[in-house]
C-alpha cells in the first residue's frame, strides 16, 4: 500500500492556488491550502510532504515559508514573477523556483518530482532507508567494553 502524500499549497492568488491544486490532485496528492504565511506556518507544523508557495504572500513572502519548511525537512517549490534575485535566493535555500509566466501543468509536476527526488538524495547514502532506534541503556555494554570494541 502506498503512503498518502500531503501537499501544502500557499497562495494569496486564488486562481494560482486553484491551478496548483488541480494539477496535484490527479497525481495522488492530498492538498491543504493556506492564503497567508501565519496560516501556512500553523498548517506546516501539522506535517506535509511538500510545500508549494507563491512568493507574494502579503506581509511575508514564500521564501520565508520555504526556509521554515526546509528546516523541517520538507521540500519546497516557490512560484513567482521573473526575478533573478528571488530565483537565486530560492536555489540557495534548496527550493525550486518556477516563474508564473512559464508555469504549466507538465513543467510544474516535473519540478515537484525533481524536488522530491533531490530531497531524498540529499541524505548521505549511509542514512537512506535505515530505521534508527535508540538502544535502551540496560542493553548497552558497559563503557569499558565499548571502548575495547572501538580499539
Amino acid at each position: 500500500m502506498q503512503k498518502c502524500r500531503c501537499a501544502l499549497v500557499v497562495a494569496a492568488t486564488p486562481s494560482l492556488a486553484a491551478h496548483l491544486c488541480e494539477w496535484l490532485k490527479p497525481a495522488g496528492w492530498m492538498i491543504s491550502t493556506a492564503e497567508s504565511y501565519p496560516s501556512a506556518k500553523s498548517q506546516l507544523e501539522l506535517g506535509a510532504d511538500l510545500v508549494v508557495a507563491e512568493v507574494e504572500l502579503g506581509d511575508y513572502n514564500g521564501l520565508q515559508l520555504a526556509m521554515r519548511a526546509q528546516t523541517s525537512g520538507v521540500p519546497t517549490v516557490v512560484v513567482g514573477r521573473q526575478d533573478v534575485v528571488l530565483e537565486r535566493e530560492a536555489e540557495h535555500l534548496g527550493s525550486t523556483y518556477l516563474r508564473k509566466s512559464e508555469l504549466d501543468e507538465h513543467r510544474f509536476l516535473l519540478a515537484v518530482e525533481a524536488r522530491l527526488a533531490s530531497a531524498t538524495t540529499n541524505l548521505p547514502p549511509i542514512c537512506r532507508n535505515l530505521a534508527f532506534v535508540r538502544v535502551p541503556a540496560a542493553t548497552r555494554p558497559p563503557t569499558g567494553i565499548r571502548w575495547s570494541m572501538l580499539n
